[in-house]
């Protein structure tokens, strides 16, 4: 049985609860399109999964039995802790990969993508992630890491860091010199100077620490969350290929084969006049992204979200016994129907009159 059979029903739970608190607290931290959004990329992800695991999960055990150096006892606890803590160390190089070379941050950009930061945001995960994510766990598979030590250790990396993605929780005293927090991964989705490039860690921020990319979360400035190169959209699939678009264009605007290259390889804020053309970011001038979207569409969002993640559910369940052909159509529907959702609900493109937020408004008070 699946994990994430169970895990989703918590973690949707989660989010009723997150948002409940902040509500008593007089604190404004969802806004339902926002969430919607977060959410339909979240399910989208997961039927994804389906094909990237497997991808994943075939490379890993070829090169682990073919190429490993060691057996492992998978009934002795330092197997499983070591494996655990190499896990995370390979996640930071992948997470800062995924920030670093634009080819990979076109994937990851998604999860970076909302402009808010609550529980549901880390539902919002990439699709095409697995094109390059196995290869930085490589090292494990030639240290001969049994598949299914990998794939636990993996899970509860990605589980740890569900509850970090939350503004009601402040610094946490000595847990921020060794663990990521909510505060420290606070910083990570911020798009303030100081926050650019910072605290990659999955469970641990010694690796930052150690590699120069380390950044406390200032009092004085609170995060200001999204990205530079805002999506605009609260279509799932365009979420997930926008970048990938952006990057395709860039490289047909120059017959410069180096800068083809770059524009594959090199930092996102690479451009052939300037090196990093990251400007500085002014906190006052930022306006959240918003439509007029009427409240039936919302509230058929709504429905279409729940019945969505019904779906996933069934798909859960039945995926095994399903046909290939079977499974590839129940995919393309799921996928045709949130995206449908999202384009509607972006359909009033005019960003909502709003003065620009304070830093208050955008981050909310910590407990």
């Amino acid at each position: 049985m699946k994990p994430m059979l169970f895990a989703i029903p918590v973690f949707l739970f989660l989010i009723a609860l997150e948002l409940w608190v902040a509500r008593s607290r007089g604190l404004t931290i969802y806004r339902l399109k926002d969430s919607i959004t977060s959410l339909n990329i979240g399910l989208i992800s997961e039927f994804t999964k389906a094909i990237g695991g497997v991808i994943s999960a075939v490379m890993f055990l070829l090169i682990s039995k073919n190429f490993g150096a060691y057996e492992w006892d998978t009934k002795n606890p330092l197997t499983w802790i070591s494996a655990l803590i190499l896990y995370d160390f390979c996640y930071y190089w992948v997470h800062r990969a995924g920030h670093e070379i634009n080819i990979m941050w076109a994937s990851h950009v998604v999860h970076h993508s909302s402009e808010e930061f609550n529980l549901s945001t880390a539902l919002r995960q990439s699709s095409t992630g697995f094109f390059f994510r196995w290869i930085f766990y490589i090292p494990m598979a030639l240290l001969g890491y049994p598949l299914q030590v990998f794939v636990v250790v993996g899970l509860i990396d990605l589980l740890y860091q569900y509850w970090v993605h939350t503004q009601l929780i402040g610094k946490l005293g000595w847990m921020e010199k060794i663990f990521i927090t909510p505060s420290n991964h606070r910083v990570h989705h911020g798009q303030n100077d100081y926050c650019i490039d910072k605290n990659y860690g999955g469970i641990l921020c010694i690796w930052d620490r150690m590699f120069g990319t380390y950044a406390d979360e200032l009092d004085q400035e609170k995060p200001v969350y999204g990205i530079r190169r805002p999506l605009e959209s609260w279509n799932p699939l365009w979420a997930n290929v926008h970048h990938y678009v952006q990057i395709w264009h860039q490289i047909k605007s120059t017959s410069n084969w180096r800068h083809k290259l770059m524009y594959l390889f090199a930092k996102p804020s690479w451009s052939p006049d300037v090196a990093d053309t990251t400007a500085i970011f002014a906190t006052t001038q930022f306006k959240r992204f918003d439509t007029h979207t009427p409240q039936g569409l919302v509230r058929i969002a709504i429905v279409m979200t729940a019945l969505a993640s019904a779906m996933l559910m069934v798909f859960y369940v039945m995926q095994t016994r399903m046909p290939m052909a079977l499974n590839v159509a129940y995919s393309a529907l799921f996928v045709l129907m949130l995206t449908l959702i999202g384009w509607r609900m972006t359909q009033a493109r005019e960003t909502m009159p709003s003065p620009a937020a304070s830093t208050s408004e955008i981050s909310g008070s910590h407990a």
